[in-house]
């Protein structure tokens, strides 16, 4: 997300052609071989003499007719191009492009200024145990030399009709299509666009189907919210009783808590079984008084006995605390007399 908010407007739109290409690419990938075949089998055949630099009609060799204003498919003769057959790796066809202008100069002959290159895949191979990556394809690349191409650029200037394709071999039925060098050709400056033709359809049918795409991605994300809102409204009864049971509960244990700690903190018996618990041992109680918030204890305890403190360790509030040290002892042991506080410190 940082690296498209810093990307400047002209990275953004190489962005969206390269999204754009791809999303082409996988829609020409969808349609159907038996499609393609046909479409091109319609064209009207002419194949190419380089030596006359003239155009020949060819006859149909499928049983689709071409329309009577087709456009045209020129046929290259094979011994006017350079084929080669390579391997790559398992790519998207604009990647096998790429690899091959690259490395182009490896590939062919003839220089890479010098030759006009088109390409199509044959067959995709994988490896045995299927790993990642391991899948090749057998790409078969045709080169056509500029001279031959500046020569054909002439001869299609001389026409009156432009051509759809220019192929490197006539169409078999049943077979893959050959390779098209009219991008190649156009790219050079070689080859307008055909002006019988129009591809203006082809791309509103690819802009409806994007939208397409879009408006149903838009679907069936409002019909999951949709479908989620019904879920919540049909638990909405049950989940408002359960926190209806939920506030009860909390309820009931404050109640029980505040009930306990009132017990431990006012509670008679229970505060004497406290004391009792914190008195040092060999300790006598004598008076226990318990007047609003202060309690007063007296009794008896062994010499050297920390009567105080023990009721500090154990949590009570000693508020007064009687010296008796000067009175005689008693067989009992020595007099003590302590006022605890039963508030907050």
């Amino acid at each position: 997300m940082s690296g498209l908010l810093d990307a400047d407007m002209q990275t953004i739109r190489s962005w969206l052609t390269a999204g754009w290409r791809w999303w082409i690419d996988e829609l020409a990938g969808l349609v159907p071989g038996r499609w393609r075949e046909t479409a091109v089998n319609r064209l009207a055949l002419v194949a190419w003499d380089p030596a006359l630099g003239t155009l020949k009609p060819l006859p149909a060799r499928s049983g689709a007719a071409p329309l009577a204003d087709a456009a045209m498919a020129l046929i290259l003769p094979r011994e006017a191009t350079l084929i080669r057959v390579i391997e790559t790796p398992a790519v998207s066809l604009r990647d096998v492009a790429n690899l091959v202008e690259l490395d182009a100069d490896r590939i062919m002959p003839l220089a890479r200024n010098d030759v006009l290159l088109g390409l199509r895949v044959r067959t995709r191979t994988e490896a045995a145990d299927k790993t990642p990556g391991s899948a090749r394809l057998s790409v078969e690349v045709a080169g056509l030399p500029r001279t031959t191409a500046e020569a054909l650029s002439q001869t299609l200037a001389k026409s009156a009709r432009k051509p759809a394709c220019v192929l490197v071999a006539a169409p078999e039925p049943g077979h893959s299509l050959p390779i098209d060098l009219l991008p190649a050709l156009r790219r050079a400056g070689l080859a307008g666009r055909p002006a019988d033709r129009s591809a203006a359809p082809w791309w509103y049918g690819a802009a409806f189907l994007f939208a397409l795409n879009i408006a149903l991605l838009v679907w069936r994300d409002a019909a999951s919210v949709d479908s989620l809102a019904a879920v919540v409204d049909a638990q909405a009864p049950a989940v408002k009783v359960a926190h209806g049971i939920i506030a009860r509960m909390h309820r009931q244990d404050a109640i029980v808590a505040a009930t306990t700690n009132a017990r431990r903190t006012t509670e008679p018996l229970a505060m004497l079984a406290r004391i009792d618990a914190a008195l040092p041992p060999g300790t006598w109680l004598q008076r226990y008084s318990w007047t609003g918030d202060s309690l007063q204890i007296a009794g008896f305890h062994p010499p050297k006995t920390d009567v105080p403190g023990a009721l500090r360790h154990a949590g009570l509030i000693v508020g007064r605390y009687g010296n008796t040290s000067n009175e005689a002892p008693t067989p009992l042991g020595e007099p003590f007399e302590i006022t605890l506080k039963l508030g907050k410190r």
